[in-house]
């Protein structure tokens, strides 16, 4: 009886693996930093290259666009989770972001929803598609 229980037990850990949603949640920080950053090249390489940002797919169609944001000076950017939820390789993140930037000497407070598909690939994870909704 104590073997199956156990075993029970050790089950139940490798099936949360705490691990992964640290990897995730490490990940959504360094894209967070890039994006505080404005760091066009490094943004566009954290999705895979038939990645989704929105309406935009691919990883050279979002660099492209993130570079238009010329006038965009990003003073704060945070995230934070709500829910992950992972099958096989892949990770369903949930969230809300809250940012503060200038456009054109204005400075926005600006906030809402996002949902992040991961996708890992050998050791690092990479967005597949990620949605926002601004509130």
């Amino acid at each position: 009886m104590t073997k199956g229980v156990i075993l029970v037990g050790l089950v139940f850990l490798i099936s949360c693996n705490p691990d992964r949603t640290i990897e995730i949640e490490k990940a959504m920080k360094t894209y967070d930093n890039l994006i505080l950053r404005m760091d066009a090249d490094s943004i566009a390489e954290t999705y895979t290259v038939d990645g989704k940002l929105d309406n935009i797919i691919g990883r050279d169609s979002i660099r492209r666009f993130l570079k238009t944001f010329v006038d965009v000076k990003v003073l704060d950017y945070q995230s934070w989770t709500k829910s992950i939820i992972f099958v096989g390789d892949t990770a369903k993140q949930e969230g809300d972001y809250q940012q503060k930037v200038v456009v054109n000497h204005d400075t926005l407070n600006l906030k809402g929803q996002y949902w992040t598909t991961w996708i890992r690939d050998k050791r690092k994870w990479y967005i597949q598609k990620m949605t926002t909704s601004p509130e």
